[in-house]
């Protein structure tokens, strides 16, 4: 629910309850009157709670302008790692070459990406075969670093800002899909060329726990698919809150502005 719906929200609930309470005066014949020890405790929490709700939304916008163009940057970034692992995982699985990188292209990708029959059947004949698993592991491992790397990098700045806090746990959730998918695939299979580093890091991972248990085709199938799923929408969820933050025509109307001299 965006800020704008939030406050008009409590802003209902608030003059709700005012109401409330006034026309119960008449129901119970002057309760409050009677009673007003009560009627100053209630009094001061609705106070309490709609001035709490408003100062919350105050902050919040404050925060947005504040860290706009911060904030834009690293939600790119995260918008280019969720991009870049749908569409990798769309090229593994043999149903879509990335020809063009224009908005009209990778929008007709995104239908493809949500195509949850035709993904879900290329999925099974990926993990069905043992060559499709290990260029699995490969790419997972590939998209992990990438995925680390970003959130590392930008996670300090973000969870500072509470509006931004809940698509960065997405993005978070996303990283984690694919990196417990990598170590159980590294774990139960190998690669003939994996390091003594790599493979400590493999058994001391979580995902080792129950490598053995998950290693079924049901459940890599389910987290290639879950993985595509998520991503797809990632990609445009950061990029349309990025485009909220500043617009376009912003970064048009500024670099007019900065090439003139105006």
């Amino acid at each position: 629910m965006s800020s704008e719906r939030r406050l008009a929200l409590a802003a209902v609930v608030g003059v709700s309850l005012i109401a409330a309470a006034i026309a119960s005066d008449f129901l119970v014949e002057s309760f409050w009157v009677r009673h007003a020890l009560l009627t100053s405790l209630v009094a001061n929490v609705l106070v309490v709670a709609i001035t709490v709700v408003v100062l919350n939304q105050v902050l919040e916008r404050r925060d947005r302008r504040r860290w706009s163009l911060l904030a834009q940057s690293t939600l790119f970034a995260l918008t280019q790692s969720a991009r870049a692992t749908w569409t990798a995982m769309l090229e593994l699985l043999g149903v879509m070459d990335v020809t063009s990188d224009d908005r009209d292209s990778l929008l007709g990708n995104v239908e493809l990406a949500l195509d949850t029959p035709r993904i879900s059947a290329a999925a099974r004949a990926l993990v069905g075969d043992e060559d499709g698993r290990a260029r699995l592991q490969r790419l997972t491992l590939a998209l992990t670093e990438h995925y680390s790397e970003v959130i590392a990098n930008w996670a300090p700045v973000m969870v500072g800002a509470r509006p931004y806090a809940e698509i960065l746990d997405r993005h978070v959730e996303l990283a984690g899909r694919l990196e417990w998918l990598r170590n159980v695939l590294a774990h139960n299979e190998p690669a003939p060329d994996q390091s003594r580093r790599d493979r400590n890091l493999t058994r001391s991972s979580i995902a080792a726990e129950t490598a053995s248990e998950l290693a079924s085709d049901d459940w890599l199938h389910d987290m290639v698919v879950s993985v595509i799923n998520l991503a797809t929408r990632l990609d445009d969820q950061s990029r349309t809150r990025a485009f909220e933050l500043v617009s376009e025509e912003w970064w048009s109307e500024r670099t007019t502005g900065l090439a003139t001299g105006t």
